[in-house]
C-alpha cells in the first residue's frame, strides 16, 4: 500500500496598502496568528505580498509561489482567509482547480474551515466569491464617493504640503497648514520673481527656513526633496484646481498662487524639460527657446587666449539644448553680447518722450480723483465674461448629451471652460481685495515704459527679471530673439505711440506756448483720455 504524501506548506500573508485592505490584520500579526495556530505544521517558507489581489498577474509572490508549487515544493497553502488568497475570479479559479486536481491536498486558514471535498471546494468557491464582490463594490462605492467629494469642490485624495486633511461631522475637508503654508507661499514668490533656480529655493527652504515638510515628501535627511519640489511647483491644487479622473475645477480650499502665476513658473520650468544647475550664472537661461525644436535654451562659459595680447578672454553663449534627439535642430549659438543688444532695441520700442509720460501720468492723477470707482467698471466686464463662459459650458453639455461630441473632446473642452471661469473669479478677487488696483496697473506701465534702462543697468538676475515682466514665449531661431509681450503691454504702445508722435510734433521744449499750441495740446489730452477709456479691462491690464 502506497503511503501517503506528507503535506508542506507555504504560509502566504498578504496587506496591500489600497483603501478596502486598511481594515485587514498587519503582516506582522498575520505571521503571529499562522505560527500560534499551525506551528505544528511543516511549514516550507513564509512568503509575505504587499500588493492588491483585485486584479490578476499583479502579484509577483503570489504567481511565484504558485509555480514553487508547480513544481512540487509544497502541497498545501496556509492563510489567514480566502480573501488574503484571492479577490478575482481568475486566481479563486486557479487556486480551486489546483485543489480539485490534487496539486494542492490541504488549505489551512486562520479564520475559515476547509474541507477538501466536493461539497467544501464549493464552499471555498463561494467564500472566493464573496470576496470578490466585496471588493468590487468596496471599489465602486469608494470610487462614487471620490467623485461625490470632487463635485463638492473637494480633493478626491490627500492633498500636498502646505495644506491639511479635516474631517468633521463626517466630511473630509482641506484647510491651510498654519505650519507650512507661508513657508511654501514663500517658495513660490521666490520662483515668481524669475531670478532664482529651483535648486536655489529648495536651498532657501532647507536651510535657511528650516522647512519641515510631510513624511512623505522627505529624503532620508528629513529635509524637502527636489523631486518634491519640482512637484509643488507643477501642481496646480496650489492655483485652486482640483482634478480627478482627468476632469479640473476650481475647489473651495483657499489657493496659494493664481492660474497666471502658475503659467508663468511652468513657462520657467520648461514644459519639456526642467533648467539644469550651472555653475556659472546666465540671465536668459530657462526662458528661452529655441525657435525650430522647442527645446529650451542653454549658457556656456568659454576663455580663449588672445593671440595678439598673449591675454586670457571670456566669452559667454547661448545655445539649444538638443534634448529631442531626433529633432536633428541646426540652430546655431549665439554671443550674449548680441542677444542683450537685440532685447536692448526691442526694449526701445517701449520708451516714452519725458513730456509725454508727465502728461499720461497727470491724467491719469486727474481721472483717479474723477473716478474713484472706476475698478467696478473692470469687474463689470469680467462677470459678464464669467457668465458667457457658464452659457458656453452649459452648450457644451447639451452637445455631449445629444451625442455630438465625444467624451474626450467634451472633457477637454470642459476643463477650458472651468480654467477660464477661475482665472477672471482670480482677477475679480484680486481686484477686490486690492482697492488700489489701478495703481497696480500703472506701475506696471511705468515700469515698461523704463524697462530699457532697468535692463541696461541691472545684474544677470536683474535682467532676467525685466525680461520676464516684459513678455512670454521668448524664442530664439537663426540668432534672432522673438519676444512675445502682453497683452496689456501691446494695446498699450498701440494707443500711446501714436499720441506721443502728436505730441513731439508740438515742441512744447520751445517757449512762448502758443494759443494754437495749447488748443492742440488740449485736443490731445483727450485723445489720451479716451485711448484710456477704450477698454479699462483690457487696454491697460497688467499681467
Amino acid at each position: 500500500m502506497k503511503l501517503a504524501e506528507p503535506t508542506k506548506y507555504f504560509a502566504y500573508v498578504r496587506k496591500s496598502t489600497e483603501g478596502e485592505e486598511r481594515q485587514a490584520l498587519s503582516i506582522s500579526s498575520q505571521i503571529d496568528k499562522v505560527r500560534e495556530l499551525f506551528g505544528k505544521v511543516d511549514i516550507v517558507e513564509i512568503l509575505e505580498e504587499k500588493h492588491s489581489a483585485f486584479s490578476p498577474y499583479e502579484r509577483p509572490v503570489f504567481e511565484n509561489m504558485i509555480k514553487r508549487i508547480r513544481k512540487g515544493e509544497a502541497n498545501g497553502v496556509i492563510a489567514w482567509h480566502p480573501d488574503r488568497l484571492s479577490r478575482n475570479e481568475i486566481d479563486a479559479s486557479t487556486i480551486t482547480y489546483l485543489v480539485r486536481t490534487g496539486v494542492i491536498h490541504d488549505l489551512k486558514f486562520g479564520s475559515y474551515n476547509f474541507d477538501n471535498s466536493p461539497e467544501g471546494i464549493m464552499m471555498l468557491q463561494m467564500a472566493l466569491s464573496q470576496s470578490q464582490y466585496f471588493s468590487s463594490k468596496l471599489g465602486k462605492d469608494v470610487r462614487r464617493g471620490l467623485e461625490k467629494k470632487f463635485e463638492m469642490g473637494w480633493q478626491a485624495n490627500m492633498c500636498p504640503n502646505g495644506y491639511v486633511n479635516v474631517r468633521e461631522n463626517g466630511l473630509s475637508t482641506i484647510e491651510v497648514d498654519k505650519k507650512r503654508f507661508k513657508t511654501i507661499k514663500s517658495a513660490f514668490d521666490l520662483m515668481l520673481k524669475g531670478n532664482y533656480s529651483v535648486p536655489e529655493v529648495l536651498d532657501k527652504l532647507n536651510n535657511e527656513w528650516k522647512f519641515k515638510p510631510k513624511t512623505n515628501n522627505r529624503n532620508k535627511s528629513g529635509k524637502l526633496a527636489r523631486a518634491s519640489l519640482y512637484r509643488i511647483f507643477t501642481n496646480i491644487f496650489y492655483a485652486g484646481i482640483i482634478e480627478y479622473n482627468g476632469q479640473q475645477k476650481q475647489g473651495k480650499h483657499k489657493a496659494m498662487i493664481t492660474l497666471e502665476e502658475y503659467d508663468r513658473i511652468q513657462m520657467l520650468l520648461g514644459r519639456n524639460g526642467k533648467p539644469r544647475y550651472n555653475k556659472h550664472e546666465f540671465a536668459f537661461t530657462g526662458i528661452i527657446r529655441c525657435g525650430e525644436c522647442g527645446c529650451l535654451i542653454t549658457g556656456e562659459y568659454h576663455t580663449k587666449i588672445i593671440k595678439a595680447t598673449k591675454q586670457q578672454a571670456s566669452y559667454t553663449y547661448y545655445r539649444c539644448t538638443h534634448r529631442k534627439v531626433l529633432s536633428n535642430c541646426k540652430q546655431p549659438p549665439i554671443n550674449s553680447a548680441e542677444l542683450e543688444k537685440q532685447i536692448d532695441n526691442d526694449l526701445a520700442q517701449y520708451e516714452f518722450h519725458t513730456e509725454f509720460k508727465k502728461l499720461f501720468f497727470q491724467i491719469v492723477e486727474e481721472d483717479k480723483k474723477k473716478n474713484p470707482d472706476k475698478n467696478q467698471d473692470v469687474i463689470t466686464n469680467l462677470e459678464k465674461s464669467i457668465e458667457k463662459l457658464k452659457l458656453e459650458k452649459i452648450n457644451l453639455t447639451k452637445l455631449s448629451c445629444k451625442g455630438l461630441i465625444g467624451d474626450e473632446e467634451f472633457t477637454t473642452q470642459r476643463n477650458e471652460y472651468e480654467l477660464g471661469i477661475v482665472r477672471l473669479s482670480q482677477k475679480i478677487e484680486k481686484i477686490k481685495q486690492d482697492r488700489n488696483g489701478l495703481d497696480n496697473v500703472i506701475q506696471q506701465i511705468d515700469y515698461a515704459m523704463q524697462a530699457r534702462s532697468n535692463f541696461n543697468k541691472e545684474d544677470t538676475k536683474g535682467k532676467k527679471v525685466v525680461l520676464l515682466k516684459m513678455g512670454l514665449n521668448q524664442e530664439l531661431k537663426d540668432k534672432k530673439l522673438v519676444i512675445t509681450p502682453y497683452k496689456w503691454l501691446i494695446a498699450t504702445t498701440k494707443i500711446l505711440k501714436p499720441l506721443e508722435d502728436k505730441f513731439t510734433r508740438f515742441e512744447l521744449d520751445k517757449l512762448p506756448l502758443t494759443k494754437a499750441k495749447s488748443e492742440r495740446l488740449n485736443s490731445l489730452r483727450c485723445e489720451l483720455r479716451r485711448g484710456r477709456d477704450l477698454n479699462p479691462g483690457c487696454s491697460f491690464k497688467a499681467a
